[in-house]
Parts: structure tokens; C-alpha cells; sequence
């Protein structure tokens, strides 16, 4: 006889579809596909998504693998325009998580929440109305690494985080390099930490490219043919360190190959200030920030390239990263956050120091003259070896199984 499914209560505010396209959407998506495939039975709660039409494709997509529950954002206003995030963050997003929390009936027998979400679901566990083990994942913790001004505005949100991480069972670290990032703000006992990556499927990622309309998107903005060329994605904001690639790539451009381009995918506050930094230099003509791209030509445009470069001043797991990897590109990136974990300084890429515009400016020359398809084959076996579903997958559930007292 058959063991009984695992009934999965997630507690996310955002996922893919339904909300914006960042690393912790696309991991919570990725993360109910594979656990239900694995036969885990899903119920997800999460934030009803402004846009109907996301919404419905949310369903369309997430439907056939969990039992979708959408819960409202109350009606307090604050946060709700354009730079107000952080207030957004310490004042509707807790009362949001305990409005969520509040609303579940049968948490089923584990709840998983992602970052702030789990506030209510810790407070359900410490009253003792939920006595079902509850499990943690931080993130990027970016929160507790801000500027000193921003960080003291989040003071309200690190209380939070340190109220779930007590109230947890376990606490997931999306890697090794993130751990003492985690374990020390979260004053946690290290027998409670589990390291278990934030992963992606290398053979979707490749199936997923389109080399045909990244080609033209190339060959739109002039940069068709290049070699090497070097790709960046992100979100164009200040932590993300795209104004300083911009001018270690003028510094760099007299001492690159002929032909060379960089190729950023991505909007935001800071375009202005990058396409700045970019027409200052004498690389201008070889730079393209092509805005926005949907996924298959996001992964068109890693099939195509010869680097990624990731100059984030700090950073959580970066999924962007890993996708870079299945497409077998070896990475330039900073050394923060977990990317040490993926980039193996000399074998998959080569890091450098954030913010430092010298010293990614000569890493760049020296990629030049690497042998970049041996390095990203490298970044590809480790990808598959650490951070794929099929490694991610069997860890979840044998951290279920603990427990359950199941293993």
C-alpha cells in the first residue's frame, strides 16, 4: 500500500504568472510544479493579482498542480504608488500574511511560507491554533543588507522575519554562501538550517529559447554578429550594479576584441543614469539596452551569448544566474550573495568584488581571452549536479519526510 500524499500548505505573496517576473515568483512556480509532480498534494496561497488577465493565466499554467487560493490586499493605501515600496512592505504585506493566515481553515500537514508571508502563519503555530510543522524560506535576506538609511526603515520587517524564524520548524537557506547572511540576523540554532538551492530545469531553460527572434532582436539594435558577446538581465535599479558594468565597459572596450557587445535585458528607475554612463564612454556604439524581452527570447538571447555578466552590488540566490548556466555560459559576477556558490572562481566564471568598476573592467579583458565554452560546459555540470529540480526535488521531500517522521 502506498504511502499518503503530503498535503503542502505555500504561503507566497507573489508567484509567476500572477505578479511580476523576480527570482522568488519564478521559484514558487517552479517550486508547486515539481513538488506536485513528485505527488506532493499543493494548496497555495497567495496575493489576488491586480491584472485579470494574469490572474487567468496564473490558473491556466498552476492549475492542474495545486488548488489556488487568492486572498485580497486590504484597503490601506499606503504603498500602493510607484517608490513606496518599503512602506508597502512593513505595513500592508504583514497584514496581508496574517489576513492569509487568518483564512486558512486546514493548514494540511506542513505549511511552507516564503519571507514576510509567514507572519501570520507564525503566529497561527505559536498560539498553538496550527500544530503542523512549519518551514521557512529566506530568500536573499536583501532586507537586512540595505544601505543604513533603507535598513533602519525595514527595522519593522526584520522584527517579522525573526518572529517566523522562531516560530520554525526548519528555516531554508537558498545556499551555502547565504547561511551566516541568515543564521546570524535570524539568531538561528544551525541544526534548524537546511540548505536547499533555488533551482531550474537546464533542459526547459534550452527549449525554451528563441534563437530566431533573438537574433533579430540583435540585429534591430545593430549588435548582430558579435563576439564576444556579453548579456546582462535584471531589473534596472540601483542594487542591481548594471551604471558601474556600463562604465567598466568603456574602460575596458580598447582593450576588448573587435566586435564585441553588451547586451542589456531589463527596465527601471536607473535606464537613464546607465544610458548615461554608456554614451559618457567610448563603448557606446557597441551597448544595447533592449528593455523588456519575453522569456523565450530572454533565452534566446543566453543561447546566444558567449557571457553573462551580473554586477549586482548585493543579491539573494539569482535565478537569472542558473538559467545563464543551462545554456552552458560561463558568468562574470559579484562576489555576494549566493553567487559564489555558482560561480567558481577560474572553472564556471569569474567573480569580482561588488561596486568595484577597476576590477570587473580588467575581469572583463580577461574573459575576453578565456576559453568560454569549456567554462560554461563547466557551470552546466555543476548546474545539473546542485541546482536543478531533479537535485532540488528529493532534498524537499526528504525534508518533509523528517518532519513527518516519515523518513
Amino acid at each position: 500500500m502506498s504511502e499518503t500524499p503530503i498535503r503542502l500548505t505555500i504561503i507566497t505573496r507573489r508567484v509567476h504568472p500572477a505578479h511580476g517576473p523576480g527570482g522568488l515568483e519564478r521559484h514558487v512556480y517552479d517550486q508547486v510544479l515539481q513538488l506536485s509532480r513528485a505527488g506532493v498534494q499543493i494548496t497555495m496561497w497567495s496575493e489576488e493579482p491586480r491584472d485579470t488577465e494574469r490572474r487567468r493565466e496564473a490558473e491556466r499554467v498552476l492549475g492542474p498542480f495545486a488548488e489556488l487560493r487568492w486572498v485580497r490586499r486590504g484597503p490601506l493605501p499606503i504603498g500602493v504608488r510607484r517608490g513606496t515600496v518599503v512602506l508597502d512592505r512593513v505595513t500592508n504585506y504583514p497584514l496581508w500574511a496574517r489576513r492569509v493566515a487568518r483564512t486558512i481553515a486546514d493548514p494540511g500537514d506542513i505549511v511552507h511560507v516564503h519571507g514576510l508571508a509567514g507572519l501570520g502563519a507564525a503566529a497561527a503555530k505559536r498560539s498553538g491554533r496550527w500544530r503542523v510543522p512549519l518551514v521557512l524560506t529566506t530568500q536573499g535576506m536583501e532586507e537586512f543588507r540595505a544601505p543604513w538609511l533603507k535598513n533602519l526603515a525595514y527595522a519593522p520587517f526584520q522584527a517579522g522575519m525573526r518572529r517566523i524564524a522562531a516560530a520554525a520548524d526548519r528555516v531554508v537557506v537558498t545556499d551555502r554562501a547565504l547561511t551566516p547572511i541568515v543564521q546570524g540576523p535570524l539568531d538561528l540554532d544551525p541544526a534548524r538550517i537546511v540548505v536547499i538551492p533555488n533551482a531550474v530545469d537546464p533542459d526547459e531553460c534550452v527549449a525554451a529559447a528563441d534563437v530566431v527572434a533573438a537574433s533579430a532582436l540583435l540585429r534591430d539594435h545593430g549588435v548582430d554578429g558579435a563576439k564576444p558577446l556579453m548579456v546582462s538581465i535584471g531589473r534596472l535599479a540601483p542594487n542591481k550594479g548594471f551604471e558601474v558594468l556600463a562604465e567598466a565597459i568603456a574602460r575596458a572596450a580598447v582593450s576588448l576584441p573587435q566586435g564585441w557587445a553588451w547586451v542589456l535585458v531589463g527596465d527601471g528607475p536607473m535606464r537613464s543614469m546607465i544610458e548615461a554612463a554608456v554614451n559618457a564612454g567610448a563603448a557606446g556604439g557597441r551597448c544595447a539596452l533592449v528593455g523588456f524581452v519575453e522569456e523565450p527570447v530572454k533565452h534566446g538571447l543566453l543561447a546566444l551569448a558567449d557571457w553573462f555578466v551580473h554586477p549586482t552590488i548585493y543579491e539573494g540566490s539569482s535565478l537569472v544566474t542558473l538559467e545563464a548556466m543551462a545554456h552552458s555560459r560561463p558568468v562574470v559576477a559579484s562576489r555576494t550573495g549566493g553567487l559564489p556558490d555558482k560561480v567558481e572562481d577560474g572553472r564556471t566564471g569569474y567573480l569580482v568584488p561588488p561596486g568595484d568598476g577597476v576590477a570587473l573592467a580588467a575581469t572583463l579583458q580577461r574573459a575576453a581571452a578565456a576559453d568560454a565554452p569549456t567554462m560554461g560546459a563547466a557551470g552546466r555540470r555543476l548546474l545539473d549536479e546542485r541546482f536543478s529540480w531533479k537535485a532540488a526535488t528529493p532534498r524537499f521531500l526528504a525534508l518533509y519526510g523528517e518532519l513527518l517522521g516519515r523518513s
